[in-house]
């Protein structure tokens, strides 16, 4: 019987970036959460969210299969360490920090960096920030339909900058099996720094979207899911 799993969002966005993907899994049988994180709002720590995630793994009955885009892939990696309630980690596009490292770190030493991230924030006074929407499209839905991102555009909101600041304590692909979904079209992590990412990991994915996989390819995010959650 397939593992659960358990979704973690990115920065900007919130739970429902995995609907498509939920839908998917759920076709296939397999019970599925995500979870909306502190970083949401202001206050919110990377610490605050990976003891989000830990708390939400507690749901379940057995070990889960951990997912994280982007900026989750930062939590997950942090919310897995010395965490038996984790089978295996799947990062989809997603930050895979070293000891020590930050995701700004890893954006600030891309081999081949396609945009510039500060430019495209408008910062708020209560230590948030929000992505501006053409940013927004050209960065991270670059192979999506018009019709496909309205709606994502519309829901996207802000996230604690400070998050993007802190350094990695506890880094759990060292400790569990882990997938990396590399995303061939994507504009905010470049596909090489993908690669170095993946080359920590024993099952690399590769898939031709953007950096919102879940919107364009929710099937084959859901497969590369399924198969490690079997």
């Amino acid at each position: 019987m397939a593992k659960p799993v358990l979704l973690v969002h990115g920065a900007f966005t919130g739970s429902w970036v995995w609907d498509k993907v939920v839908a998917e899994l759920e076709q296939r049988g397999i019970r599925t959460k995500s979870v909306d994180l502190p970083s949401r709002g202001p206050g919110g720590t990377l610490e605050r969210d990976a003891q989000a995630v830990r708390d939400a793994l507690k749901g379940f009955d057995e070990p889960a299969v951990l997912v994280g885009h982007s900026y989750g892939g930062a939590v997950i990696t942090r919310a897995s360490a010395d965490n038996d309630g984790v089978a295996h980690l799947v990062y989809v596009c997603a930050a895979l920090p070293r000891a020590g490292e930050a995701v700004s770190d890893l954006l600030g030493r891309d081999p081949e960096p396609q945009g510039d991230l500060g430019a495209a924030l408008e910062p708020r006074e209560d230590g948030t920030a929000t992505l501006k929407r053409e940013a927004a499209r050209e960065s991270m839905f670059n192979d999506a339909t018009d019709e496909q991102v309205g709606p994502i555009l519309d829901k996207m909101g802000p996230h604690a900058l400070g998050t993007l600041g802190e350094a990695a304590t506890g880094l759990g692909w060292q400790q569990h099996p882990a997938t990396y979904v590399i995303t061939l079209q994507d504009k905010q992590f470049s596909v090489a720094l993908q690669q170095e990412f993946a080359s920590n990991v024993g099952t690399v994915v590769k898939v031709d979207a953007g950096h919102g996989p879940m919107f364009t390819k929710p099937a084959e995010i859901a497969e590369a899911i399924a198969a490690a959650a079997s």
